[in-house]
């Protein structure tokens, strides 16, 4: 058995001992998902998927049912036996009604927590794209993406994907000219290989590259504005990020949540949020060692139990 996170922007597979990222841009490349997912089968010869969805927000499919619809139909030609997650936590074969199968990671995640024995929790993952920030008491609250940006629950920013001037408190030009794993590249905080993403400008990923791509935002070459100045800028763009994991953990804390548990590629920034909170930590990556993929390997553990397997 595999546990896929099929995502607008990355696949994530997770096997019992092993798991990989695929950079996989679903609104340029839906037609060579098949192709995808018939050499995930043959590298990993497994012939059971569990899998969660959340690449039918991508504007390539004109309706989100019509992803989930897609996605499920080539899953279904690729592998033996698909198992999907609903929103209410079921375990299922076959989708009936694609609204109910919508954006389930984080329901794998935090159903398979809950049966770990964790009660009175904070979910936070912070991905490439969007970061969730999940209050969970003693048992998953099934909400659509839209609930849960109006309650705070999804964040859409990420470490990686996300338009550096939409946390800039500069004044900066509102163009696609850097991400967020170019500032993330300047503070050190992410190497050249974590960079899995396409850039702006389509040129490299090289610590000088991103300065220039950061440069972009003032309307300037780095030899304009000069290295130092953007450094600080980059700086204050991670500080704008853990400023806002700050705000809203500080809030759950007020409502008697007293420990976090954290993953996925922006980690470094939760563990900082927490220590300013001065809220129990617990980190996915030390408990379980899944951390960048963990709705895949929650998703498939959820299975396994569900087929008493284990």
């Amino acid at each position: 058995m595999i546990g896929l996170d099929v995502g607008g922007a990355n696949v994530k597979i997770a096997t019992e001992d092993s798991y990989e990222i695929i950079y996989f841009p679903m609104w340029k490349r839906l037609d060579d998902l098949n192709n995808l997912l018939q050499s995930i089968q043959r590298k990993y010869k497994d012939n059971t998927a569990c899998v969660v969805i959340t690449a039918e927000l991508s504007d390539v499919f004109k309706q989100k049912e019509d992803g989930i619809k897609k996605i499920s139909n080539e899953l279904e030609s690729v592998f033996d036996e698909v198992f999907y997650l609903d929103i209410d936590g079921n375990i299922v074969n076959k989708i009936d009604d694609p609204k109910r199968f919508m954006a389930t990671n984080w329901i794998a995640s935090c159903k398979f927590l809950l049966e770990e024995g964790y009660r009175n929790f904070v979910f936070v993952d912070i991905g490439s794209t969007t970061t969730d920030i999940v209050p969970v008491r003693d048992r998953v609250i099934g909400k659509t993406d839209l609930q849960r940006l109006l309650d705070r629950e999804l964040i859409y920013i990420g470490v990686l994907r996300t338009p550096t001037f939409h946390l800039a408190d500069f004044n900066t030009a509102t163009e696609f000219f850097s991400i967020t794993a170019d500032v993330f590249r300047v503070t050190g905080d992410i190497g050249e290989e974590d960079y899995t993403c396409e850039t702006p400008d389509r040129r490299c990923k090289s610590y000088e590259d991103c300065l220039n791509r950061l440069a972009r935002l003032f309307c300037s070459d780095l030899s304009e504005i000069g290295r130092d100045f953007l450094i600080r800028f980059a700086m204050s763009v991670k500080e704008k990020f853990i400023g806002i994991l700050e705000n809203e953990l500080a809030k759950l804390k007020l409502k008697g949540f007293k420990t976090v548990i954290g993953c996925g590629v922006g980690e470094f920034l939760i563990r900082e949020a927490v220590k300013r909170v001065n809220i129990e930590y617990v980190s996915v990556e030390e408990d379980f060692g899944f951390s960048d993929v963990f709705p895949a390997y929650a998703m498939l553990q959820l299975c396994k139990r569900f087929l008493d397997l284990e």
